[in-house]
């Protein structure tokens, strides 16, 4: 049995189900690519699914007596928007985003300061 996943890892495990899809996917069928090999209760992917779509990272539509559910977010702008929530909980923002930078190799450096010089804010 595979161990639990905490929430944030697992909003990112029914992100990647959906985009792996492609498509609209019912919470059976996000269930039932989640659940193997291990025991996931339903009402764990309806509440995620629920909380995906109140915080704008999913929309839903009826289907039948069920939803369909679609990512807003490419997988781009959904690491960019995990990184700015970690970031907003990291206490002093300009100490967190010094050892980011430090983990950068110097071509990523180079890339951020064209992308912020293209802003206009280096």
């Amino acid at each position: 049995m595979k161990k639990k996943l905490p929430m944030g890892a697992f909003e990112d495990a029914v992100m990647e189900v959906l985009w792996a899809d492609g498509g609209w996917m019912t919470p059976s069928e996000i269930h039932s690519e989640l659940a193997q090999g291990r025991t996931l209760a339903y009402t764990t992917v309806t509440t995620t699914l629920v909380r995906l779509v109140e915080k704008g990272r999913l929309e839903r539509h009826p289907d039948g007596r069920a939803f369909v559910y679609h990512p807003t977010l490419t997988r781009a702008q959904w690491v960019a928007a995990r990184m700015s929530e970690v970031l907003a909980g990291g206490g002093d923002r300009t100490t967190v985003l010094g050892h980011f930078v430090e983990t950068l190799d110097e071509r990523q450096r180079t890339q951020l300061r064209r992308m912020l010089a293209a802003r206009g804010e280096q």
